[in-house]
């Protein structure tokens, strides 16, 4: 396979394996449009070819990712004209590429440490698996600037259940990969990093006894179990976007204070 040219992540195709990373790490590896066309792009090159058994997702910088890029999100909440149309379409590529993950026909792992904040816990969800450290941190942030994790639901719940997944989206705490695990989030965790890439050597070594295309049709009917409307999401998302609490949300996080909803009485 012809690895293609990427800006901000870095394809590395090793044993039949590709890890895609992201690499943005002074921006905490955060989705920006670019970032998220290359991993369209790239699982799209990947799906038909049969060389390819299994796709891992990382992060350089010692941080998976940070969720979307707020800034691209701000400019986006700050326009004049024809902003609901805006974030219908952002959040509709995100839509797409969890979907993309969800449905690849290889084998898709998540390998995190650090943080994984928001649309990052939803590409942790899309994977098949997700091994993590210990100390990382989760949080689904999004009511805490307004807006509603509207595209990852549907993953966050097929991964958790109802329950600890409205506990998860309600109330934005952050977590570690301890409770990530003790929830079924996670499902394997490492004290240490350096372990990392033992467990998912083991995975690996697993897939490889598989036939890929028993892999591909089995994940294709759990897959047909889920019903997840991108276009309702994203319109949800939009809507939150340019209400006046969304509004609110941005200009707090980038003027580093507490919104109005969160001010002492």
């Amino acid at each position: 396979m012809k690895i293609p040219k990427t800006k901000e992540c870095i394809l590395d195709l090793s044993n039949n394996w590709l890890t895609i990373w992201f690499n943005r790490p002074k921006k905490r590896n955060s989705l920006s449009k670019i970032l998220i066309g290359e991993i369209s792009q790239t699982l799209d090159l990947i799906e038909n070819n049969p060389s390819i058994r299994g796709v891992i997702f990382r992060g350089k910088g010692n941080v998976f990712c940070a969720g979307a890029d707020l800034k691209w999100m701000q400019n986006i909440a700050s326009e004049k004209n024809n902003t609901r149309d805006k974030a219908m379409k952002m959040s509709i590529k995100f839509g797409e590429i969890f979907t993309k993950i969800s449905n690849l026909s290889k084998v898709t792992i998540s390998v995190v440490e650090g943080a994984c904040m928001a649309g990052a816990v939803g590409i942790a969800c899309a994977t098949d698996f997700l091994v993590s450290t210990s100390n990382a941190k989760y949080s689904l942030t999004e009511t805490k600037i307004g807006l509603t994790p509207a595209q990852i639901a549907p993953y966050i719940i097929k991964k958790v259940g109802f329950n600890n997944g409205k506990k998860l989206m309600l109330l934005g705490e952050v977590f570690s990969g301890d409770k990530a695990f003790f929830i079924g989030m996670a499902d394997y965790v490492v004290k240490e990093k350096k372990d990392l890439d033992y467990e998912v050597m083991q995975i690996i070594k697993k897939v490889k006894k598989c036939s890929p295309n028993g892999i591909s049709v089995t994940k294709n009917l759990l897959n047909s179990n889920y019903n997840i409307d991108t276009a309702h999401a994203a319109k949800l998302f939009s809507e939150c976007i340019v209400h006046e609490e969304g509004r609110e949300g941005f200009a707090s996080f980038f003027e580093k204070r507490k919104p109005f909803w969160n001010k002492k009485d």
